[in-house]
């Protein structure tokens, strides 16, 4: 095509703007960190495109032959040019630019003519469909595998966390257990050495009275 580096990348833009490319950009760090881009044709966007501009070229075919069919031209056979009748009308049914009488024109050959370019855009647009729907059909099992691998996964990530949060509980409770177990231990500690204060405090006092009672 002999184009230049600016305008093959302006154009590639272009396509990407519309949807029908993409790319992926990676940097070369062995030959000065220069950017490689590496574009793809997303084939399914350009057929839905393509479908688009056949069908709207399909529409204005019947709107000519539409045409055609129910209104008259006329056309100068020295100049070639083709007027509509009230065109012709107002120029008197004459060519303004060599003064001839403008002729009818049979339109019957270019209608037979664009009748077939009809029928041949309407077999093309349904195989573009055809293969449009089967495209998109391969799409929506690839998305729905997508989707099941992606819930699969938080599934797996919401097991995982259940998990972590059931044996954070368990130490919790094990922990409090413990510091429960320690504090009744501590408590039975004190209880004892209050108990054997209090004994070794009755036995003093009875050893006095003892003493007491020899004198």
């Amino acid at each position: 095509l002999r184009l230049s580096i600016n305008q093959t990348r302006n154009i590639l833009y272009k396509l990407a703007d519309e949807g029908l490319v993409g790319f992926v950009r990676k940097k070369d760090t062995k030959k000065g960190g220069w950017y490689t881009y590496y574009w793809t044709f997303n084939s399914g966007k350009g057929l839905v495109k393509f479908r688009e501009h056949v069908s709207k070229n399909l529409e204005q075919l019947r709107q000519h032959v539409e045409q055609r069919k129910h209104e008259r031209f006329f056309f100068c056979q020295t100049c070639e040019l083709e007027f509509t009748e009230e065109q012709a009308l107002a120029q008197q049914y004459m060519c303004l630019e060599c003064g001839q009488v403008l002729q009818l024109k049979d339109s019957s050959a270019e209608i037979a003519q664009k009748e077939r370019e009809i029928t041949r855009l309407q077999n093309v647009l349904v195989s573009v469909h055809a293969e449009v729907e089967a495209m998109s059909a391969a799409e929506e099992k690839v998305r729905q595998r997508r989707l099941r691998a992606e819930e699969r996964k938080k599934q797996a990530e919401r097991a995982k966390l259940a998990k972590a949060r059931q044996r954070m509980k368990m130490k919790t409770l094990a922990t409090a257990q413990k510091a429960k177990k320690r504090i009744s231990v501590e408590k039975k500690v004190r209880r004892v050495k209050k108990e054997r204060k209090k004994s070794k405090k009755n036995l003093g006092k009875r050893k006095k009275k003892r003493e007491g009672e020899v004198i």
